[in-house]
């Protein structure tokens, strides 16, 4: 096949072909155990139906290889934002058709006289960003996962690294070795007036707005941040309540004040994506009861309480002990310092990228 054959198609959701053949290509792609898809969401960004789709405007892309669809993504554009946001990119391993997406993309952008792509973005940091560039196969719950030829289609197109990230995974915790620091600055804080404890299941609702109250200024500084309303954010993530182990989710007040938070959640693999059947119901509901391991997915402590994350790391390790399970610690950006927290237990790490290209 030569170039000639390929074709971009800029389409609207009114292309109900192109609107199936997008959603259709990520299930050619991945084997049943690698999907991370979210159909019903892609539909709805697509469709401009979404909780976060009046916050900015959505141009989605199709590459054709005659008839078949073999490359996808999303230009997202926000108002008064100098940068423009690929996401959503999918692609068989042809570097002819990644380089007319990624062509379309720019003109794209540069015709919204924006210098700058920032990528992968699905849409909104709230959704999904990053790439994940090492150690494929099985990935676990909250994993931006890829296809392993994508960092090179991305970087032969002009796309370099802007921020990296990693996520630990840990072994089971067996002994008490080398984490005195940490046990002595647990002391230290609940002597100090702390209060370190698992939410109820009948006070989440309020909890999840105690996260945001945290959330929303904490997390402010990261690429591609853009800031939600109390009310989005928990219509986004209430469903957390539905898959954590309270054990395993710890709040932390002081002076009755929520000033930190810690959230985690069973290790599903892909079982929470798509559409949810009964047998996926029962497998969630077996492994929410009994984990066999965790992600730890999120966590952040006011500023003005120092020390409080080596509290959190020493009271999450002591429940990693007693349940007797490995973890993994998610998407830790480079340079943080909780990137080395309980790095004893640390056997390897996966890595993911965020990358940027200049357009003028």
């Amino acid at each position: 096949m030569m170039l000639n054959d390929l074709n971009a198609v800029v389409f609207t959701s009114d292309d109900k072909k192109c609107v199936r053949d997008f959603l259709s290509l990520p299930k050619r792609l991945y084997a049943k155990n690698e999907l991370m898809q979210n159909a019903a969401d892609e539909a709805a960004l697509l469709g401009g139906t979404h909780t976060l789709s009046h916050y900015f405007t959505v141009t989605p892309i199709l590459v054709y290889r005659g008839e078949r669809a073999v490359c996808r993504g999303v230009v997202t554009v926000y108002p008064d934002d100098p940068k423009a946001y690929l996401g959503f990119f999918e692609s068989e391993n042809d570097s002819s058709a990644a380089k007319l997406l990624f062509d379309t993309a720019a003109k794209i952008a540069v015709d919204n006289s924006l210098p700058e792509i920032i990528g992968p973005v699905d849409c909104s940091f709230w959704i999904k960003y990053r790439l994940k560039t090492s150690r494929f196969g099985s990935p676990y719950t909250g994993e931006p996962y890829n296809k392993d030829y994508y960092l090179k289609l991305w970087e032969e197109n002009g796309f370099c690294v802007s921020q990296r990230y990693f996520s630990n995974h840990y072994k089971v915790v067996e002994s008490d070795e080398g984490c005195e620091k940490y046990a002595g600055r647990l002391a230290e804080k609940l002597g100090s007036g702390y209060e370190i404890k698992s939410p109820e299941p009948e006070s989440f609702d309020r909890t999840l707005r105690e996260v945001y109250s945290l959330l929303i200024e904490l997390y402010s500084g990261f690429p591609a941040y853009k800031r939600i309303s109390e009310s989005e954010f928990c219509a986004m993530f209430g469903y957390l309540k539905s898959i954590i182990n309270y054990s395993m989710v710890k709040m932390a007040y002081f002076d009755k004040a929520a000033v930190g938070f810690f959230i985690s959640v069973p290790n599903f693999g892909n079982t929470v994506y798509g559409r949810l059947t009964p047998p996926k119901l029962l497998k969630i509901l077996t492994e929410k009861k009994r984990p066999r391991s965790y992600v730890m997915l999120y966590m952040g402590v006011d500023p003005n309480h120092r020390g409080l994350g080596k509290a959190f790391a020493e009271t999450i390790r002591r429940e990693l002990k007693s349940q007797g399970v490995p973890s993994v610690g998610a998407l830790i950006r480079d340079g943080n310092s909780n990137q080395d927290y309980m790095a004893q237990l640390r056997d390897f790490e996966y890595e993911y990228a965020l990358l940027k290209k200049t357009l003028v």
